[in-house]
Parts: C-alpha cells; structure tokens; sequence
C-alpha cells in the first residue's frame, strides 16, 4: 500500500465519527474538485503530497522514505467548530501511528494551521501537515 493510499484509508474508515461528518466521497485528492461548494456538500477534505524525501542509512541505500502530506479542511463560511472538530479526529487518526503491515513505521502530525478563508472555493478551511515515515 503507497503512503498516499494508506493516509486516504485513515481519514475514510475506522472513525465513526469522522466519517459521519466527512464521508468517504467528500474525501479526495487537492486536484479533484468536482463542485462548488454547497450546505449539501460541505465539509469536506483535500489532501496532497508536498514532499518525499529518502532517508539514507549511511550506505546510500534508500530503506525509509518520508512523505509529507498536506490535509486541507473546508466548511461553508461560518464558525470553525465543525472544522476543529474534524482536524482532532484526523489528529486521533493520523498522529503517532505505526502499521508495520503496511510498512509504515511512523506517522507524525506535524502542525495544524490557523484560521483562513479560501477565496478561490468559497470557504474557511484549516490545514494539517503530516508525516508518513515507511519503508521502501
């Protein structure tokens, strides 16, 4: 399973709770937007990679890489306690996992953002980045 595959699956199944307020199809790559948003369609969540960095172990052999995602939150233009709601279940989710099944041998929440409006889609909206450390 990619990394990317992998973080898709934590945000989409095993939290009830978020799923109830992000279903699995409001959940998509930062590049696949496919309406405007709407009370119907909202909130909803955008994740992309925005670095992979191998991580030598000294004999220039790649065994371990990190990837670092950006997950953006966003919500119709309101209060943000929907969105805060959500990101702390990403957090319970994506924040000090080990999977060695799938090859994942830490992920770390790194930062979560401020408050922002996104103009270009209408919402406010909070980021998250993690980091997916897992072997080759």
């Amino acid at each position: 399973m990619s990394s990317r595959t992998w973080v898709f699956s934590r945000m989409t199944t095993g939290n009830s709770s978020l799923q109830a307020l992000v279903p699995a199809a409001r959940v998509k790559s930062s590049t696949a937007q496919d309406h405007a948003p709407t009370p119907d369609n909202t909130p909803f969540i955008r994740f992309r990679s925005s670095a992979h960095v191998p991580d030598l172990r000294g004999d220039d052999a790649t065994q371990v890489r990190n990837e670092t995602f950006m997950i953006f939150v966003h919500d119709i233009p309101g209060d943000y306690m929907r969105i805060d709601t959500i990101m702390g279940h990403l957090r319970t989710q994506l924040e000090d996992v080990v999977d060695q099944p799938n090859n994942i041998i830490r992920s770390r929440w790194l930062e979560d953002s401020e408050d922002h409006r996104d103009e270009d889609m209408g919402t406010i909206m909070k980021y998250a980045r993690v980091q997916v450390t897992y072997r080759v």
